[in-house]
Order: structure tokens, then C-alpha cells, then sequence
């Protein structure tokens, strides 16, 4: 095996965050890579009982402001600094299934390419997180089914479980997070890899159970538990899709100058959100919300 650092970025999530470990240790993983535990600040007893129960992961320690694209930042800068010719992300609420960490490394290695594992959701979804397509300058996800062939080629991938070789961050540097400091961090760089003719691979039989993400990162404008004050404090939370630097460097970097108009179009959207938000009571933009989604547009909607 090459030598591969498996690079898992956490923050106060004590019990998600040994079950992963745990994970590792039952699968073998660290008699095979290096394991990195970047710890962003935790001020649950992460950093205690990772040295107390998995003394064989290394522990680095992060502000508090790092973010996903910081601590992945920081944990492959390391990797590189002691030799690395493989790195695998994975974050600590993805638990891989047996010889995936193995699979993603030997293929990344093999095809010179980045490498992401399918992952189903723990709420059943055979697709949770894996990748997808460039369109429109927006990153769309693939759905089920999946192509039959083992190797899916995409744009970009979720950052759930991804093996990236040496090469990779030697021609394309490092995963930027001054901008895009938690969401879009993932796609954007497994899509700047794409961009520079280097393969992107979804595969098929490297396969992990991911929890879902149900929080305001993930959510709708038009979700009835997201309030107004939340759509709008998003703007300034790195860990939000809309958190304002990182989706117009996003949208820079994929569509140039035409990046103004769509910032414009995705301005006037969050206003008009805002509106419907502080006009109207919650339950009616349930219905309507449920009124679109079934493809039905009564008279009356409440």
C-alpha cells in the first residue's frame, strides 16, 4: 500500500466521532495508513478520549475557526509535510464498509484519480451522498439508479469518504477555505480537479452508511422550520449552502463574469423569501410548499 492518511476533521461530536474511530479499528485501517484526527476546538471531551481510547490516530488541534475546508486544509498540509502519496477524507458521521478506505486508495492511486465511496443514508436512502454534474454552473447530484459500470465518472463528489493521490494536490495545490470554509469547500475542490483533465470517479463497490444531514445547511428557503432570521443569518454562516463569500467564489470560479447575473438572480430570490417568510404565517408556506411538491395547485392553498 502507498503511504495513505486518513484525515477525519471533528468538532463536539464526542459519540459520532468514536463510533467512526471505533470503525477503523474493527476494519484495521490503521495497520495500513496513518489516521488524522483534526479537532477544530472541541470543547465536548473529543480531544480526551481520543487520546485516551485511540491512541494510534494523531490528533491535531484546531481555533474553533476552522471549519471542514480548514481542518481538511490543515490535516492534508500535515499529510504532505510526513510523505504522503494518498489521502482519504472522511468525515466522522461516515461509517465505511469493509476494504472501501482500500478500495478508494488503490484505485486513486492506480488511475491517478480522485475517488469517492457511495453512501447510503441512515434514513434508508440507497444515495445520500457520492457526486455529480456541473449544470448551469451549479453543482446538480446524481440520483438512483446509478450507471451499471463500476467507475461512475462525474464532476465533483461529496466529501464523505474520497481518496486523492499525491499528484492530485501537487499540480492543483491544497483545498482553499478562506472563502468556501465548510459547504461547497468539498465540491468545489473535487471539481477544480475535474477542471484540470484529472479524473473524478464515483465507485460503486466502495460503500459507506452516512448520516443525514437535516440542519439549516442542507434546508429550503422554503421549509417551514426555516425563519426568516435564520435564511438571513445564513449569509454569514460558513456551515450554510447560501453563506454569502463562499457561494460567489463558487459561482466565480464556475461561470466567470456570468456569476453577476446569477448572484443577482439568487439576491432577488433570498428577498423574496425574506418577504414571504415575515408576511406569511408558517403553516401556509407549508401548504404551499407541499402544493408545489405534489405537482397540485388548488384555488386556495390554506
Amino acid at each position: 500500500m502507498p503511504r495513505t492518511f486518513i484525515i477525519i476533521p471533528v468538532r463536539n461530536r464526542r459519540e459520532i466521532t468514536r463510533r467512526c474511530l471505533a470503525r477503523l479499528q474493527a476494519e484495521e485501517a490503521p495497520s495500513w495508513a496513518d489516521v488524522i484526527v483534526v479537532d477544530d476546538g472541541s470543547t465536548d471531551g473529543t480531544g480526551t478520549m481520543i487520546r485516551e481510547e485511540f491512541p494510534w490516530a494523531e490528533l491535531l488541534a484546531g481555533s474553533g475557526e476552522l471549519w471542514w475546508a480548514g481542518a481538511i486544509h490543515l490535516g492534508m498540509r500535515h499529510a504532505a509535510a510526513k510523505g504522503a502519496e494518498c489521502v482519504c477524507w472522511l468525515n466522522d458521521d461516515t461509517l465505511p464498509d469493509a476494504h472501501t478506505l482500500n478500495l478508494l486508495t488503490t484505485t486513486a492511486m492506480t488511475r491517478g484519480a480522485v475517488c469517492g465511496a457511495v453512501c447510503r443514508g441512515n434514513d434508508g436512502r440507497a444515495l445520500a451522498y457520492g457526486g455529480g454534474f456541473i449544470r448551469d454552473g451549479w453543482p446538480k447530484p446524481l440520483e438512483e439508479p446509478l450507471p451499471a459500470a463500476d467507475e461512475v465518472p462525474v464532476h465533483w463528489l461529496h466529501g464523505n469518504a474520497v481518496a486523492i493521490p499525491a499528484q492530485v494536490w501537487r499540480r492543483i495545490g491544497l483545498p482553499e477555505w478562506r472563502w468556501m470554509r465548510h459547504n461547497l469547500a468539498d465540491i468545489d475542490y473535487t471539481c477544480r480537479a475535474h477542471e484540470h483533465d484529472i479524473p473524478v470517479l464515483l465507485l460503486r463497490k466502495a460503500t459507506a452508511l452516512a448520516e443525514i444531514n437535516d440542519g439549516l445547511s442542507y434546508r429550503s428557503w422554503a421549509d417551514p422550520r426555516s425563519g426568516a432570521g435564520e435564511i438571513f443569518a445564513g449569509f454569514w454562516r460558513p456551515n450554510v449552502w447560501w453563506y454569502a463569500p463562499g457561494l460567489a467564489a463558487f459561482l466565480v470560479r464556475r461561470q466567470g463574469l456570468r456569476a453577476v447575473v446569477s448572484l443577482l438572480k439568487f439576491l432577488f430570490k433570498a428577498g423574496a423569501a425574506l418577504a414571504l417568510k415575515c408576511a406569511l404565517p408558517a403553516s401556509w408556506v407549508a401548504r404551499i410548499k407541499a402544493c408545489k411538491e405534489s405537482g397540485h395547485v388548488p384555488r386556495k392553498v390554506w
